[in-house]
């Protein structure tokens, strides 16, 4: 064949052509699923230093003892799975509204870059009077109001 001309026998631009169309299908099908998988929940996803910022005062699953100073700000910051659908919510406890005012709730991935990663979920809680109260959060399986599991803290603000 000489310059300019096209082969147009059977493994000619037609099957490119082809080949081409079905990568970009999959292509298109993968990162549609990646981004539909990204937007499940309702969950905003931030990085660790917007919600939990050098110096505030972070409580984990193992702590039940929060002592935090009036005026300050401090997190609950509880393992979440994204991918899974369960998620922590804040239940109650007798120091919501009186000692303590939810801030903030957000989801801080462990690889934002993965859907469905692993992470924590951080409650950003500011301090309102001085007191003692508890915090009381569940585990909620996807479309359940039933928990799967609890977290209690017992709160002091000085």
């Amino acid at each position: 064949m000489g310059e300019g001309t096209t082969d147009t026998g059977r493994r000619g631009p037609r099957r490119r052509t082809r080949r081409v169309a079905a990568l970009a299908a999959s292509a298109l099908a993968l990162t549609g699923g990646g981004l539909v998988l990204a937007g499940c929940g309702s969950e905003q996803v931030n990085n660790a230093a917007s919600t939990a910022p050098d110096g505030m005062e972070t409580f984990t699953s193992g702590d039940t003892a929060v002592n935090v100073a009036l005026g300050s700000k401090f997190v609950i910051s509880l393992p979440e799975t994204a991918g899974t659908g369960y998620q922590w919510k804040p239940s109650g406890g007798t120091a919501v509204g009186i000692y303590v005012d939810l801030f903030d709730d957000a989801f801080v991935a462990d690889n934002p870059d993965l859907a469905g990663s692993s992470g924590v979920r951080n409650f950003t809680y500011d301090t309102a009077k001085a007191g003692s109260g508890t915090l009381t959060f569940e585990l909620l399986p996807p479309g359940s109001t039933k928990p799967d599991n609890t977290e209690s803290f017992d709160v002091t603000v000085k």
